[in-house]
């Protein structure tokens, strides 16, 4: 079992190198523990840099909040949260291709399966101006120390092994293989 503390601290050494972090940041009325953004710019041009002849954006911001243990109460909460993040973070504008909002739950003491299942079946994006101005996308994980397992909805599971537990074997952080739990149906 993995403490908070020691997972916040491996998640952000992950994350460090290509996102920009921030502790206890408030966002949407709500604080959160650990927020990392990420922006990549590409753009064409024509024989100088001057003559630009299309660019495009491409935004991730992730949100870690811990909790004791995930409730039904919670999980509900938490998607309406998320909701209301994408209107604060997300700012299209006709170089915006995509935006992802990822929001990760980590349960100190497990997840309940009421929530397990709010959780899976979580959807949200939000198209811009008939995707002129690109779409949203809202990735939700949750993360139970306790039993090393990693939950996530459809759009979540392409970054589930981002957010697995590490476990700590002589000083260095090794990966532990979660049980990656989901609905795959056929």
């Amino acid at each position: 079992m993995s403490s908070w503390k020691y997972y916040l601290e491996a998640i952000s050494d992950r994350l460090a190198p290509n996102y920009d972090l921030s502790a206890n940041e408030t966002v949407a009325g709500q604080m959160v523990d650990l927020v990392a953004r990420f922006k990549m710019r590409s753009e064409k041009y024509f024989l100088l840099k001057k003559i630009t002849l299309y660019a495009y954006e491409n935004h991730e911001t992730v949100l870690i909040q811990g909790r004791e243990r995930i409730t039904p109460y919670l999980a509900r909460q938490y998607c309406g949260f998320l909701q209301q993040a994408v209107l604060e973070l997300v700012n299209p504008d006709d170089e915006h291709m995509y935006s992802l909002v990822t929001g990760v739950l980590v349960a100190r003491r497990g997840i309940a399966s009421e929530a397990r299942s709010i959780i899976e079946r979580f959807s949200y994006s939000r198209n811009f101006k008939f995707l002129l101005q690109g779409w949203c996308e809202v990735r939700l994980l949750a993360v139970d120390l306790a039993a090393n397992e990693v939950y996530s909805n459809k759009a979540g599971r392409a970054v589930c092994e981002a957010y697995r537990v590490p476990e700590k074997k002589g000083g260095k952080e090794t990966v532990s293989k979660p049980q990656m739990v989901s609905q795959n149906r056929p």
